[in-house]
């Protein structure tokens, strides 16, 4: 269960899987323009849901300046699988484009979801459902999309997963 962090009424402590989806949509609720995320594999629990897929489909359409970024580590599964957000992607290829990590970040086990300027997700080790979500981190999520910009820089696209079958 989320605890609200005694330094600050934007920040929740979270510690599980129902956490993490909650305050991804909470924090998806307030994007006007560009959501960016980092993740091992694309964790099914997080991102591979119906209402996720719904929200992040809704801010893609929102507006011709939308942009969603997502760099996976480990393009395996998603490959095999007919992940939502893959689909989505693939759709909504102007809005949204996948990335496979090749350039590691200092820290390997990170995982987290940039929300404009100032939302934040974050799990200290993407494996784990343990981190926090802040509303009002926009010291953080500079850091973090600086290198996130710079890991997208290097990151390549799959042609697996930019196609869609048909």
């Amino acid at each position: 269960m989320s605890t609200q962090s005694t330094a600050s009424p934007d920040l929740f402590l979270l510690e599980n899987c129902e956490d993490f989806q909650d305050f991804s949509l909470q924090l998806l609720a307030q994007v006007r323009r560009h959501v960016a995320i980092l993740s091992n594999d694309l964790d099914e629990n997080l991102f591979d849901n119906e209402k996720f897929v719904e929200v992040i489909s809704h801010i893609a359409r929102s507006s011709r300046n939308v942009e969603i970024q997502i760099l996976i580590k480990d393009t395996k599964l998603i490959r095999e699988g007919g992940h939502k957000l893959v689909k989505l992607t693939q759709r909504l290829s102007s809005k949204m484009a996948i990335r496979k990590l090749i350039v590691e970040p200092d820290d390997k086990k990170m995982g987290f979801m940039l929300c404009d300027n100032y939302g934040l997700l974050y799990k200290n080790d993407d494996a784990i459902y343990q981190g926090f979500a802040n509303f009002n981190a926009a010291v953080e999520v500079k850091n973090l999309r600086e290198t996130f910009n710079y890991l997208w820089q290097y990151g390549e696209t799959e042609p697996d997963i930019q196609r869609l079958h048909i």
